[in-house]
C-alpha cells in the first residue's frame, strides 16, 4: 500500500494537520498520528492502526492500493475535460493605442501603436470568426472588445460596425474599457444593450490613489470620469464590472473606496459587479515599482478584509488560480476543479483579432508576431504548429509538472511566462505558486483551526 505524491500538508496546530489531495480533491483535517501514517512512500502492515482510518485513506485517495490508480484517476479528469462544453472568446481590438497612460499597465509601449482597423477590416474579422465557429460549432461563443482602448472617437465607427455584426450573428459581446470616452457612445451601447452583456471598467481607489495610477496622457486623472462611466452604465441598464487593479500602491486605500461606492448606491446595485484582480507581472521583469509577489499580496488582501469583514463578499479568490480551488473547497463546500492547463490560452479557448491583423492566443501576447497563431486578412490562415504547440500544452505534457504535488492546483502556470522566461512553452514559470498555497492557508489560520476543533 503505497501513499499518494500528490498530497500537500499544512500545520493548523499541535494536534492538528491540514492535509490536501490535489488529485482527488479530498481536503481533509486529521491528527498527527494519522500524519505519520502518511510521512513515508510506503505504509507497512500496522494491525495497531484503525481499519476505519485506513479505509476512510483509501477512499480519499490519499492511500494507493493499485500502482495504476492514480494514472486512472488522471485519464477520468482528462476525459472529463474534453467532454466540457468549451468556450471560443473573440477578442477584438480595433486599436493598440489607449489614451491613458497607467503606471502598471502590461501593454506599455504597444500602446504607442496608433494604427487602427479599418472597416473593410471588420469584414475580414467576421469572415474569420464565422469560419472559425463552424470549426468550433460545439462551443459557446462570445466577443469581447479590448485594447489598447476600444471605445476611443476614432473607434466609433468600428465599434458600430462591430455591433451591427454581431448582432447579424446573436453574438453576445462584453466591452472592457477605462470609460473615459463612454459618453460618445451612448447611442450605440443604448441601441444594443440587449447584445452587450457585461462593461467593465476600473476604478483603483479613491481619487487621489486613482488618479495617480491612471492618468490621460496628457497627465489628468480619470477617476470623474470613469465614475460618470458608471452612472451612465446603469442608466443604460447594463451590467457593470468595477474592478480594483490591487498591488503595494493601493491595497490599504480598498475599504476607502468601497466606502465611496456605498455612498454611490453600487453596493447594493444587482447590475455592479465588483472584482478584486492582481496586478500580475507574466514576464518576470519586476520592473513595476508597485509590484508584489501573489503570497505577499494574498496575505495583505485577506488581512485588509480581516479588518473589513464586508469586504469578503467582493474578493473572489478564484482570480488568483492556485488558491482559488482550496478556497472554494474550505469556504464554499463547492467540488474541488483540478486544473489541467492554466488558462484558456492553452486550449484554444480565446482568439484575439489585432489590428496589426494577426490573431494571438492571449492579449499578453498582442503586437508580438513570434506568438501569433495566425492572421485574419485577407483571409484566415492559421499556424497550425503554433496553434499545437498552444494547445497541447498541459501538466501531463510537461516533465516539470507531471509529478508535482501541486500542478492540479497552479495547472502548469503561465504559459506565457514560460515563453519569456525560458523561452519555451514546456518549461514552466512557477512564480512561488507553492509560497502562495502557504500564505492563504497561514492567513485563514484561525478559520483552519475552528473547523478542526469543530
Amino acid at each position: 500500500m503505497k501513499v499518494s505524491k500528490r498530497i500537500i500538508s499544512y500545520q493548523i496546530s499541535g494536534e492538528s494537520i491540514l492535509i490536501i489531495n490535489t488529485l482527488t480533491g479530498a481536503v481533509d483535517i486529521i491528527n498527527p498520528q494519522v500524519y505519520q501514517l502518511l510521512r513515508g512512500d510506503f505504509l507497512p502492515e500496522n494491525p495497531q492502526i484503525d481499519p476505519e482510518i485506513i479505509t476512510t485513506l483509501i477512499k480519499r485517495g490519499y492511500l494507493i492500493t493499485n500502482e495504476d490508480r492514480e494514472e486512472q484517476v488522471l485519464g477520468h479528469i482528462t476525459e472529463a475535460y474534453a467532454k466540457t462544453q468549451k468556450r471560443l472568446t473573440f477578442v477584438l481590438c480595433p486599436t493598440y493605442s489607449c489614451n491613458l497612460k497607467c503606471t502598471y499597465c502590461f501593454e506599455g509601449e504597444l500602446t504607442y501603436d496608433h494604427s487602427f482597423m479599418e472597416k473593410k477590416d471588420i469584414d475580414f474579422v467576421f469572415a474569420a470568426i464565422d469560419e472559425l465557429r463552424r470549426t468550433h460549432a460545439n462551443r459557446k461563443h462570445t466577443i469581447t472588445l479590448f485594447g489598447g482602448e476600444p471605445l476611443l472617437p476614432k473607434t466609433k465607427p468600428l465599434i458600430s460596425k462591430i455591433l451591427d455584426e454581431a448582432s447579424k450573428r446573436s453574438l453576445p459581446i462584453h466591452i472592457v474599457t477605462n470609460g473615459t470616452h463612454l459618453g460618445r457612445f451612448t447611442k450605440e451601447l443604448n441601441i444594443n444593450k440587449s447584445l452587450i452583456k457585461s462593461c467593465q471598467v476600473t476604478l483603483d481607489g479613491p481619487k487621489s490613489i486613482h488618479d495617480s495610477r491612471r492618468k490621460s496622457t496628457t497627465g489628468k486623472g480619470t477617476f470623474d470620469l470613469t465614475c460618470l462611466a458608471v452612472d451612465r452604465l446603469l442608466d443604460l441598464q447594463i451590467k457593470t464590472t468595477i474592478r480594483i487593479n490591487a498591488d503595494l500602491q493601493n491595497i490599504d486605500s480598498i475599504p476607502t473606496l468601497f466606502e465611496f461606492a456605498r455612498l454611490k448606491g453600487w453596493i447594493d446595485n444587482p447590475l455592479i459587479n465588483f472584482m478584486i484582480s492582481p496586478v500580475l507581472d507574466h514576464s518576470c521583469k519586476k520592473s513595476y515599482a508597485y509590484f508584489v509577489p501573489e503570497d505577499e499580496l494574498v496575505g495583505r488582501l485577506l488581512q485588509v478584509t480581516k479588518e473589513n469583514p464586508y469586504l469578503e463578499k467582493f474578493l473572489e479568490l478564484g482570480v488568483f488560480k492556485t488558491i482559488g480551488h482550496i478556497s472554494a473547497v474550505i469556504r464554499g463546500g463547492r467540488p474541488f476543479q483540478p486544473l489541467l492547463y492554466y488558462c484558456e490560452a492553452n486550449n484554444l479557448e480565446q482568439i484575439v483579432f489585432g489590428p496589426d491583423g494577426y490573431i494571438y492566443p492571449c492579449t499578453e501576447c498582442m503586437g508580438n508576431r513570434e506568438f501569433a497563431l495566425g492572421e485574419f486578412k485577407p483571409y484566415l490562415k492559421l499556424y497550425d504548429e503554433i496553434i499545437k504547440m498552444w494547445n497541447e500544452r498541459t501538466i501531463l505534457s510537461m516533465e516539470k509538472c507531471r509529478e508535482c504535488d501541486i500542478a492540479l492546483l497552479c495547472g502548469g502556470g503561465c504559459a506565457y511566462s514560460a515563453l519569456m522566461v525560458n523561452g519555451d512553452i514546456n518549461q514552466p514559470v512557477c512564480n512561488r505558486a507553492r509560497e502562495t498555497i502557504f500564505a492563504y492557508l497561514g492567513s485563514i489560520k484561525d478559520e483552519l483551526l475552528l473547523k478542526a476543533n469543530a
